[in-house]
């Protein structure tokens, strides 16, 4: 239990950087208000996916891109591009 009054839970957004298998790096921003996901990637334009119901994880997409995964690991396919395995990297 918390004092009274509890605090709010951080819904802020949150930035974590992805490791892909491809060679790429991706920086995801996660936002709950709405709820969408802002993938940018160095030489392509930045995409914002808005979620997409799943069984467990998370998954956002539109328009060919998508990014789904759980916890560190995700999978990113880009339009015209094979999907590929990225890692979340620690923060620092």
């Amino acid at each position: 239990a918390c004092q009274t009054p509890c605090p709010a839970p951080d819904t802020g957004p949150v930035t974590r950087t992805f490791r892909c298998e491809d060679g790429s790096e991706l920086n995801v921003t996660f936002t709950r208000s709405p709820d969408f996901a802002r993938v940018v990637q160095e030489g392509y334009t930045t995409v914002d996916l808005p979620a997409r119901i799943t069984g467990s994880g998370f998954r956002y997409a539109e328009g060919g891109a998508e990014l789904r995964g759980r916890s560190i690991e995700a999978y990113w396919t880009r339009p015209g591009a094979a999907e590929t395995l990225c890692h979340a990297q620690q923060t620092q």
